[in-house]
């Protein structure tokens, strides 16, 4: 269901832009000048006054803004989303154009002449290292676009945001998306989708590794994005 509801790609918009895509920071998202043009459209668009009125307002978006896009007002998790999303890319509850660039990178599809390189491979793959479990999670300069699909939605499951994924985050989730659901059907649900990823060990929680190696044959890049743009 997460992936239906996430299952979003970018189309392109036509407009020029004011920003500069030769900035490092534009550099770095990997996206192509057509795209971060588009993205530029797009975050005028949504940015809005209270009212909802006034485009280009605030120089940033806010939950509310994006409240509005019509795909995020259907989706029964898109309180949650939207939490994360500023918390994972934006400060002080404000989203501001480069941080919205970095986030509609990691789900945007890459056109050729994109300029990251590192971030076009998806056969890249979350290895256990010393790093904690907080650490792990964390997005990182060389993460590939479909290891940081897979950290985005780890850390929209991991609602207490201890870095696993235990039974209560995906209570709390399935009460989100269904929303009429008893806590006992909702613990039998939770228990049997942590099993399929710790093979049904008593009291396990879900690491990222863990979680990758789960989702290792979906095909995330094709599968994911977010229609904003829409």
């Amino acid at each position: 269901m997460l992936m239906k509801l996430l299952s979003i790609q970018a189309s392109d918009v036509e407009n020029a832009t004011n920003c500069d895509s030769n900035d490092i920071s534009f550099l770095l998202s990997g996206l192509s000048k057509r795209q971060i043009s588009s993205l530029w459209t797009r975050f005028y668009e949504l940015d809005r006054d209270g009212r909802g009125d006034a485009k280009g307002y605030k120089g940033y978006l806010d939950a509310d803004d994006l409240g509005r896009v019509p795909k995020f007002n259907e989706n029964p998790i898109a309180k949650r989303l939207i939490k994360v999303i500023f918390d994972d890319f934006g400060s002080n509850g404000k989203l501001t154009f480069r941080q919205f660039v970095d986030f509609m990178s990691t789900f945007a599809q890459r056109e050729r002449g994109g300029h990251n390189q590192r971030r076009r491979s998806s056969a890249q793959t979350i290895t256990s290292t010393s790093k904690t479990d907080l650490e792990s999670i964390r997005y990182c300069p060389n993460d590939t676009a479909r290891t940081r699909k897979i950290k985005f939605i780890f850390r929209m499951y991991d609602v207490d945001h201890d870095g696993r994924l235990s039974k209560e985050d995906v209570q709390e989730i399935l009460k989100m998306m269904v929303g009429k659901i008893s806590d006992d059907e909702a613990s039998i649900i939770a228990e049997k989708v942590v099993g399929e990823f710790t093979q049904s060990q008593t009291n396990s929680t879900i690491s990222l590794e863990n979680f990758e190696k789960t989702l290792h044959t979906l095909d995330f890049n094709d599968k994911m994005g977010l229609k904003l743009l829409k």
